[in-house]
């Protein structure tokens, strides 16, 4: 009887020191290769070619796009920081689009948190008009999202999905169109779909508080 398959091969690239966006300090890294092999009774013998690499934190063991190693910290946080604000206006403008009307309360909502992520306050009349130059120009929600989520971790794109929530929910209503822009967001931002609806659970179904009498 012969038995023979495929499995995968972990192998250390190179290994440095990396800004980790979850540790958000310096911490050693591993830049890991997946290589995916022929084998003969659980022996690898053939290369098949690369199942993918990735950046492995020596600290808190997250794992990243290998892009993430690009990211100079003292160079590109005014950079990011302006990338963020674009992405933050841009997505929560966009979700209160996506059913097709404006609703007074979604502006006020969209309103706050613009003014609360961002450095630059907003007016209503300057996001009205904001409001006029999304529309116009028609840019996908993922335009601004997929530049800034290397840089987020785990809680930094749970916020942003939160906030989308906020947004839909403000009219007393969370269509499918909304449903629909929420999951282009998260898989801009690289979410896997078990987080997503684990977020969604969570804002659905609320931890009950007790306070002592």
């Amino acid at each position: 009887m012969i038995i023979f398959g495929t499995r995968g091969i972990t192998s250390t690239v190179k290994q440095g020191q990396f800004c980790c966006p979850q540790c958000a300090t310096d911490k050693n890294y591993k830049h890991k290769k997946v290589t995916r092999f022929f084998t003969l009774y659980f022996i690898p013998l053939i290369p098949l070619g690369s199942a993918g690499e990735y950046v492995e934190c020596q600290s808190c063991k997250g794992t990243f796009v290998t892009r993430v190693l690009e990211y100079n910290p003292k160079l590109s946080q005014n950079s990011f920081q302006s990338e963020y604000e674009k992405a933050m206006r841009h997505s929560m403008i966009l979700m209160m689009l996506a059913d097709g009307e404006i609703d007074d309360k979604e502006l006020e909502i969209v309103l706050q948190i613009i003014n609360k992520f961002g450095h630059n306050d907003m007016t209503m009349t300057e996001l009205t008009d904001y409001v006029d130059k999304v529309q116009s120009e028609g840019e996908p929600v993922g335009t601004y999202l997929k530049k800034i989520a290397p840089s987020l971790n785990e809680h930094g794109k749970e916020v942003i999905i939160k906030c989308a929530v906020a947004v839909a929910g403000a009219d007393g209503h969370f269509d499918d169109s909304e449903k629909l822009l929420i999951g282009e967001m998260a898989q801009a931002m690289e979410m896997s779909n078990s987080h997503l609806k684990g977020i969604l659970a969570e804002l659905a179904n609320p931890e009950p508080s007790f306070s002592e009498n």
